[in-house]
């Protein structure tokens, strides 16, 4: 508690002040005024003063009262022990040992503390109190100054010690009028009380009507013999709480018949009942029972010195349970080391009528996607709630489903809570408040970024082996560029930075994003092949990315070069060149014989001299993800071509939902390098994970920040894929209850680069049909190793390894779970295999074939068959035990089986064309002259994707 000052704490014990500043000058508390202050440390001072004068004159025929050190009251074990604090022995003087209780310093001190504070929230909060404090304020003064007999019961009335009585489980608090506590009023002596008996109050302002407390009862002292202690002082726990819990039904029982609202109760206490002469009931003693016992004399006797408790005591008593929830020691009498446990107040009776609950409204933001889980922590309720409420509306879900924005809210305004669509922050306003304000910098001349896109086998790679000097091609597998590259080369024109895509149908992906970040398209086309699909394709995304292009015509050296078609048919896709009058550049090269290089690095610079590129150095690093792979014994290493400013070591990189610390920079070739520029591609280690290829790579000041954005950016990747799987599983659930059971092949992917392992996923996920899905279960990039292989196990599915090998912990797992790893090393087996294997589960389908055709000449009877019919056969050949058709005016009239088939008598299993032969139709009779007999059969034919 705070400092007080010296009138409020007279106040609040409702003592005069006088006799508190006396008091505080004996304890040695200098005080100048009631308008000082005095601190915790002071009343302590004050409370022990006022003991140490009790004891150190105890009356010579004075009794003594023991209290036992610390322990547990004697009893069964169905009995729960009392602990008892330590030990003191008090002397009482004579006149007054009836009214004297053993005295607990520690409890007492506590319980001045509490009993304070609890008066000062209470003065505080209720407003009627206080006016009626003020008006028993006005009367006291003029009681006080009106006459000697107050001070006389002052004088009485400090003369005794304070004590105090405490109970295992519910405390009894009785503490005199000048003490710094305000609990249950001391008791005087009654001829004392006679004397200063105060005058009826019942005309006293205060505007309610009170009864009886005006003039209280007053109990005689009982003999001195009575307070001798007892050869067994303490009574069990049980018996303690029974008689606390009797007192406490009782005075809550007279308290609620004698008031008819706790507002008027106050005012007419404060108004009737003088400062020192108040008495409470001795409920305590109207329980023969309980004071027929020895332990209960001491405990609970009808005497002046008694104090009943209340619901304010019992008040009391819990809150400074609270304070220290120690709780007893289990193990009866002088039992340590027990598990301790905290008392529980289970006596407290509540009475009154309770004011109920309004229902707690929640307006939560619900996101595109959420789990059912996340959405009851939004609303702080039980998942199994919300369940029960989508029960109702008809849907069925489990707690870890993710629903639709829509469905969220429909269910929060069932529960009766206020749901809104959450704000959507987009990547721009996540990057803005992350990077903040941009600055101006000054911006240079940067080099060009050259994409070299065209079809298969038409020399790009060797194009660019020759500017550079080197032999990436030999070295492809193949003979192909499965991965997008990155280079840069010194030429007489200046740094040209050169990106090389694949030219396969199945990197789509990678040659649309290597349009996005370029300035220049170079679109080779084959002077002996002509424009094909991808170089159409490749047409299309440098006009989607709005950037110039330059037509080169390879392999100018063949002779079968027609380089006139090429631009023929280059016309027909609206790109008209310079020499058909257009306005892009054409250069007739070959990459074989070096003839037109020179020409093709002069047209780039003077592309890129009229764009005017310039890039700001000094600014923070910005630039484009354009592979990323994880290497053994260097981690995840990541292409970044820089854009714009200078990306070096110690940067902290955001890609996507990854981010790190640059660990170490290395060019194309693999050299270390310090630092990057704009237009240079460049390695980059010391990413969390491997980004996605296309991701925008930024350089920020904070990894706090980095990390902060990322992890946004994963629960939105997250919410996404839920949805798309929630999806996923109710078409697939559609389609199978429409067309049965639909097989499915399931495929674990790992390749060596972000780009194949897209473009892999992308070309498998074409081939399911309507009888075969393919379903990727994972994919990623590394080698393999004991968990990826756990999983296909788990989900019986086929590993599919790019340019990767598994580890000897893969392979172990892989012979015992039977899982079957596919290695490949071009993007073409992976797709031809995977496709065999499904048309290897496709049911074979069954085919009609027309086998031979015999003309009915004429129709006799045979004994054994029945009807017979002669033919000559016209057509292919009859054979026996096939299925026919009759025929008549080439219309079908039966369709059956072959019975028999007889040539001069003889049976015969085939009868060739030109051939006489009778012919037995099973179970048909209606055969005429003139009529056709179709022989044919049926064959499986195995179906193909």
């Amino acid at each position: 508690m705070s400092d007080i000052e010296v009138s409020e704490l007279a106040r609040m014990v409702k003592a005069p002040v006088d006799v508190l500043m006396r008091q505080l000058k004996r304890a040695g508390i200098e005080v100048s005024g009631p308008e000082d202050k005095i601190t915790d440390a002071q009343k302590l001072a004050l409370l022990e003063s006022m003991h140490e004068g009790a004891d150190d004159t105890p009356a010579a025929g004075g009794k003594k009262i023991t209290l036992k050190g610390r322990g547990a009251a004697a009893g069964g074990a169905k009995k729960s022990g009392v602990e008892v604090r330590r030990k003191k022995t008090l002397g009482l003087r004579k006149d007054n040992v009836s009214s004297a209780v053993p005295v607990d310093a520690e409890a007492e001190a506590r319980a001045n503390e509490l009993a304070l504070q609890a008066e000062q929230d209470r003065l505080e909060r209720e407003s009627v109190i206080q006016r009626s404090e003020q008006e028993r304020r006005a009367l006291e003064a003029s009681r006080l100054g009106g006459g000697a007999g107050a001070a006389e019961v002052e004088t009485t009335a400090s003369a005794a010690p304070v004590v105090e009585q405490e109970e295992a489980t519910v405390e009894e608090v009785s503490v005199e009028p000048v003490a710094p506590v305000e609990p249950a009023p001391a008791v005087v002596p009654a001829k004392q009380v006679e004397e200063v008996k105060p005058e009826p109050v019942v005309e006293a302002p205060a505007p309610v009507e009170a009864p009886a407390p005006a003039a209280p009862e007053v109990v005689e002292p009982a003999p001195v013999e009575a307070a001798k202690p007892e050869p067994k002082p303490e009574m069990s726990a049980m018996q303690r709480r029974q008689l606390v819990a009797d007192a406490a039904r009782k005075e809550a029982a007279s308290a609620l018949k004698r008031r008819p609202s706790r507002a008027k109760l106050k005012a007419a206490e404060a108004a009737a009942n003088p400062p020192v002469a108040k008495k409470a009931e001795p409920a305590a003693a109207a329980k023969p029972a309980a004071a027929a016992k020895p332990a209960a004399a001491a405990a609970a006797p009808a005497k002046p010195g008694e104090t009943t408790v209340t619901r304010k005591d019992k008040k009391k008593v819990r809150t400074r349970q609270r304070e220290n929830p120690r709780g007893n020691v289990r193990g009866g009498n002088n039992r340590r080391g027990g598990k301790r446990e905290i008392k529980v107040d289970r006596g407290e009776v509540k009475h009154g009528f309770e004011m109920p609950t309004a229902p707690v409204v929640h307006e939560i933001e619900v996101p595109a996607t959420i789990l059912v889980t996340e959405l009851a922590q939004k609303l702080a309720i039980s998942s199994t709630d919300i369940i029960k409420a989508m029960m109702k509306m008809g849907m069925m879900v489990t707690i870890n489903q993710p629903i639709d924005q829509e469905t969220a809210m429909l269910v929060t305004e069932e529960l009766g809570h206020i749901a809104k669509p959450q704000k959507e922050m987009d990547d721009e306003a996540i990057l803005a408040a992350v990077l903040g304000e941009s600055k101006d910098f000054d911006e240079t001349v940067r080099p060009p970024v050259v994409t070299i896109m065209g079809h298969v086998d038409h020399g790009k790679t060797s194009l660019l082996d020759y500017i550079r000097e080197s032999r990436v091609a030999s070295g492809e597998a193949g003979g192909i560029t499965q991965h997008i590259g990155a280079y840069h080369v010194d030429t007489d024109h200046g740094i040209i930075s050169f990106l090389d895509t694949p030219g396969h149908a199945a990197f789509t992906k990678m040659r649309a994003r290597g349009a996005q970040v370029t300035d220049i398209v170079i679109l080779i086309v084959a002077a002996d092949d002509g424009v094909m699909p991808q170089t159409k394709e490749a047409i299309e995304h440098a006009k989607a990315a709005g950037v110039p292009m330059i037509v080169a015509i390879n392999k100018m050296d063949k002779p079968e070069a027609d380089p006139d078609r090429v631009l023929n048919e280059l016309s027909q896709h609206e790109v008209l060149t310079e020499d058909w009058g257009g306005d892009v550049p054409v250069a007739r090269v070959s990459a074989k014989t070096g003839d037109g290089i020179t020409e093709l690095l002069e047209t780039i610079s003077l592309v890129a001299e009229v764009q005017e590129l310039k890039a700001a150095t000094e600014a923070p690093a910005k630039g484009t993800v354009i592979e990323a792979s994880i290497e053994r014994g260097r981690g995840v290493v990541a292409t970044v071509l820089v854009r714009e400013g200078t990306l070096a070591k110690g940067d902290i990189l955001l890609c996507g939902t990854e981010y790190g610390r640059v660990r170490a920079l290395f060019d194309e070739r693999g050299n270390s390098v310090k630092e990057a520029g704009p237009s240079i591609p460049v390695s980059v280690l010391g990413l969390s994970s491997a980004p996605e290829a296309g991701d925008e790579a930024f350089v920020v000041s904070d990894e706090r920040k980095a990390r902060e954005v990322a992890d946004l950016r994963r629960e939105k990747q997250r919410d996404t894929r839920f949805a798309a799987q929630q999806s996923a599983k109710l078409d697939n659930m559609m389609n199978q209850m429409e067309s049965g059971d639909v097989q499915q092949i399931n495929l674990l992917v790992k390749g060596d680069v972000q780009g194949s392992v897209e473009a892999i996923r992308s070309e498998l996920a074409k081939l399911s049909t309507e009888e075969i899905q393919v379903r990727i279960v994972s994919s990623g990039v590394g080698g393999m190793n004991g968990s990826d292989i756990d999983l296909a196990a788990a989900s019986k599915a086929i590993v599919v390894a790019f340019n990767v090998r598994a580890d000897a912990t893969a392979r172990k797992n892989a012979q015992e779970h039977d899982v079957e790893i596919r290695y490949y090393s071009i993007i073409y087996d992976v797709i031809n295999d995977i496709r065999d294997a499904m048309s290897g589960m496709l049911s074979p389908e069954t085919k009609e074939v027309f086998v031979g055709l015999a003309e009915v000449k004429d129709v006799f009877k045979a004994s054994n068959f029945g009807q017979v019919a002669g033919c000559l056969v016209v057509e292919g050949a009859v054979r026996k035990g096939n299925p026919i058709r009759v025929l008549r005016d080439n219309v079908v009239i039966y369709e059956g089986e072959l019975e028999s088939l007889r040539r001069h008598r003889d049976d015969v299993n085939e009868v060739a064309v030109g051939t006489e032969c009778g012919i037995a139709v099973k179970n048909y009779l209606d055969v005429q002259p003139g009529d056709q007999i179709e022989v044919f059969e049926h064959i499986e034919v195995a179906r193909k994707i």
